[in-house]
């Protein structure tokens, strides 16, 4: 019992199954016929992009877990390092039996994102250890977990991209913020992301604007009809998001006020995103 429950702490299957809005989004902006959200395909492909996560939080765990030691969000996660390697194998097995079973390509993709946050959390060398770069690598990685979802249903086109983009500049804004969460723990292990090596203050204003580029990206993307007319939901969730950062701005920059700050536009893009969904869904049933 007791290994069964360090198999589930350290697959922090709660972080993980956060991480699925996106992939899944792009499942759901590729549809044309709700009938096609119910095949099998989709299944599979929900249940592949859940194990992928999970192996990759578990990567991530296992390659930081000398230094995670410091940070007290993840107190809970020291001295796992089997149960790390055990998650990080059953969910690998997992995960590709399902994209091979979907679409070959998905597995290619599949092995590629595992790659690039593996390359991301390595010890010492990784992206995770360099300014910038391990920014950019969530940024590169999202566009491509939006585009394994969008492949499951039809091939991917120029609105896919476009999509994609936007998505990933959302996410390496909460990347962003993400190192703002950690600066604590990561200054005092010597991680020298870009929030230790900038400033708190420098690195809430490029989340802020990261933030705000994504929105008036997709705004313009639903000016020119690029996408649908209910990602306007994900436009409005992003100004209740910079008009939340800009009125908290002048705040102690401490951990508490970006996990807050998290927790808002968490609730606010998912809200957008459940909308989204039942938009599609009614216009098409």
């Amino acid at each position: 019992m007791s290994k069964l429950a360090a198999f589930f702490k350290s697959a922090r299957f709660v972080e993980v199954a956060i991480m699925l809005g996106f992939p899944v989004i792009g499942l759901i902006f590729a549809f044309d016929e709700p009938e096609q959200l119910f095949s099998p395909e989709p299944f599979l492909f929900v249940v592949g992009i859940f194990a992928l996560f999970t192996a990759i939080y578990a990567c991530n765990g296992l390659c930081g877990a000398d230094e995670d030691t410091e940070n007290e969000r993840l107190a809970g996660l020291r001295g796992r390092k089997r149960s790390f390697v055990v998650t990080l194998l059953i969910s690998l097995i997992v995960s590709f039996a399902c994209f091979l079973g979907i679409n070959p390509l998905l597995l290619g993709m599949a092995a590629l994102s595992m790659a690039l946050w593996t390359l991301y959390s390595f010890p010492k060398i990784g992206f995770k250890y360099r300014p910038l770069l391990g920014t950019f690598l969530h940024f590169a990685g999202e566009i491509l977990h939006f585009l394994m979802g969008y492949i499951v249903i039809r091939e991917i086109d120029a609105g896919a991209v476009l999509a994609s983009v936007y998505f990933a500049l959302l996410f390496a804004a909460g990347h962003l913020n993400h190192e703002l969460i950690d600066y604590d723990s990561d200054r005092k292990t010597g991680i020298k992301t870009g929030a230790v090596t900038f400033g708190k203050r420098k690195w809430e204003i490029l989340s802020l604007a990261a933030a705000s580029v994504s929105t008036l990206y997709l705004v313009v993307l639903l000016l020119t009809g690029a996408v649908p007319k209910a990602a306007a939901f994900f436009a409005a969730a992003g100004v209740c998001h910079v008009v939340f950062r800009l009125l908290r701005f002048g705040l102690e920059p401490a951990q508490q006020k970006y996990l807050a700050e998290r927790r808002f536009y968490r609730a606010a893009y998912f809200a957008a995103g459940v909308m989204f969904i039942l938009v599609k869904v009614i216009n098409y049933g």
